[in-house]
């Protein structure tokens, strides 16, 4: 996804708007060919804003969505025709599980980028407002949001023009990934493994514990590697505002998350949700530590037990256990 800075993503506008019922208990979606917006734009957009934090995923090669779209940009399809496609695709690829709904398919831009949004409603009460028309379901759609914000189920917003992730997606069947039937439907790849994220998840909480060494009490910065893994075990996924509060607690200040956030941004993690690679967690390598007095102790992952420390109010008490002590 190209980055957007906070002035294009305030500056997000719909061009293109249109929905249709889908997953309701018959053979085929219901279609429509004028889906007003009216004064539903805020609402919408503020939806699009959510699932740019989203996980971050590629177009395979064979992705019907990304040629239907591409169609549709190079002006070969209409964007009603289109929408009426990825509909039917959308609820072919259903079953009888899924909750009824809509698929709403959107058209954006920000200066001179577009961008492309496909989202999932849940809501029985659309069906019942078929009769209606189209505004009737969209009053329905957005007060069955405010009831529960659980009703988007699914959300992409893609970029066509972007050479790494196209696609950024947040799907509630599965937070740390996406949900087989939505991948299916998409012909999307992640962006990045787990032992990739888990790794650079890593580099950034130890360059965020260096950086705020003296705002950091030694129960944390002595202990690093070993939160990280507790964590881990707990939660098996990582999430950002979780992980945050679980490793610093109430010494989670404003100054060190901005760190962190700035940390996982120049590694590509940020939004990203995912489930731990327990191979990737710091559980056997080898720690060094570095005293305020500027003493620097190695400590091999073969001497792991050897080294106790214990943290007292104004010092911290380290003891070394060793059959034979040498100048090197």
């Amino acid at each position: 996804m190209a980055t957007l800075t906070d002035k294009e993503i305030e500056a997000l506008k719909i061009e293109n708007f249109i929905f249709h019922v889908v997953h309701h208990r018959a053979d085929d979606p219901i279609l429509f060919d004028d889906t007003p917006l009216s004064t539903f734009e805020p609402f919408f957009i503020d939806r699009i804003k959510e699932t740019l934090k989203g996980n971050k995923f590629s177009f395979a090669e064979i992705s019907q969505v990304k040629a239907k779209l591409n169609s549709w940009e190079k002006g070969e399809s209409n964007f009603v025709d289109i929408s009426k496609s990825l509909a039917r695709q959308f609820h072919r690829l259903g079953d009888k599980r899924m909750k009824s709904g809509v698929l709403i398919v959107i058209g954006l831009i920000t200066g001179a980028k577009k961008f492309y949004s496909l989202n999932k409603y849940d809501s029985e009460k659309v069906v019942t407002f078929e009769t209606k028309g189209a505004q009737a379901i969209l009053q329905a759609v957005t007060n069955n949001f405010t009831e529960s914000p659980k009703a988007l189920q699914k959300s992409a917003l893609i970029d066509l023009d972007s050479k790494d992730s196209e696609v950024v997606i947040i799907d509630k069947m599965s937070r740390s990934g996406i949900s087989d039937f939505f991948k299916e439907f998409l012909g999307v790849e992640r962006l990045r493994n787990s032992k990739e994220m888990t790794v650079d998840l890593v580099k950034a909480i130890k360059k965020t514990v260096r950086t705020h060494l003296g705002d950091l009490p030694p129960a944390i910065t002595s202990k690093v590697a070993e939160k990280v893994v507790e964590i881990a075990k707990k939660r098996k996924d990582f999430e950002v505002d979780e992980f945050f509060t679980d490793f610093f607690g109430i010494n989670g200040q404003d100054e060190i998350r901005a760190t962190f956030d700035k940390e996982l941004e120049s590694l590509n993690l940020t939004g990203e949700v995912f489930s731990y690679d327990e191979e990737e967690l710091p559980t056997n390598e080898a720690k060094k530590y570095v005293t305020s007095e500027g003493i620097t102790i190695n400590m091999p992952a073969r001497a792991k037990g050897s080294l106790t420390i214990e943290n007292g109010k104004d010092e911290t008490v380290i003891t070394i256990r060793t059959s034979r002590l040498r100048e090197s």
